[in-house]
């Protein structure tokens, strides 16, 4: 298989850390993984630390994994939605099907885990923190929540990255088991790639998953024959 084409495990544990300014950055999923679509990096900030920058032409998602702090966008904290204006060049949107996004209407939204309704898929569920629907036009954010057991292999029509926050499991990639899982550990699938994660724990797994393009955590593709 080409790089593209391979799901790939990793744990947080074996990704060497880059100094950045105010803290340390470890990429999980990025271009080297094969990912074209999504990307993925944890972030670790110092005490009293403040990191400016701006994404040229990309969206970005952020979930708080500990601590506290606070977000200035434009120099303005705490957040006030309808006082920002983004730091954002004219985006290329001539390749995309839909490209109706309006620039001024961009802003920043701060979402809380807690106030979103699960939605229900079998014994699992998730919550979708971040989609089109809060105006993120290219990808989706989820945390799910996966009971002891296994489900049935699946693939999605998009790339998807997963990020374990607690428990342990298993990975499996068509009808074979590849790897453990445990707090820290991210997979990146390509798109079509059949997998599921089994929790082989007695507690609740818990995983926070972004794809590209944005959708539903509940779009599959039909079984190949």
């Amino acid at each position: 298989m080409s790089v593209q084409q391979r799901a790939r495990l990793r744990h947080q544990g074996d990704i060497s850390g880059l100094p950045i300014e105010g803290g340390t950055l470890q990429w999980l999923v990025d271009r080297d993984l094969g990912a074209l679509h999504v990307m993925a990096y944890r972030m670790t900030l110092d005490p009293d630390s403040a990191l400016s920058h701006v994404h040229r032409g990309t969206e970005e998602v952020l979930y708080v994994l500990q601590g506290s702090g606070e977000v200035r966008v434009e120099g303005v904290t705490p957040i006030a939605l309808d006082e920002i204006h983004p730091v954002m060049p004219r985006l290329d949107l001539s390749g995309l099907i839909a490209a109706s996004l309006k620039e001024s209407a961009v802003a920043p939204r701060m979402m809380d885990e807690r106030q979103v309704t699960p939605t229900l898929m079998g014994e699992r569920s998730f919550r979708v923190l971040v989609s089109p629907e809060v105006g993120c036009r290219q990808m989706t954010q989820f945390t799910g929540v996966i009971p002891t057991g296994r489900a049935p292999l699946h693939a999605h029509p998009h790339e998807e990255a997963v990020y374990i926050l607690a428990g342990t499991g298993r990975l499996w990639i068509e009808d074979q088991p590849v790897g453990d899982l445990r707090s820290g550990s991210v997979v990146f699938f390509p798109i079509g790639i059949r997998h599921t994660l089994e929790n082989t724990g007695r507690d609740d797994m818990k995983v926070l998953g972004a794809f590209s393009p944005a959708g539903s955590p509940q779009a599959k593709l039909p079984p190949s024959h």
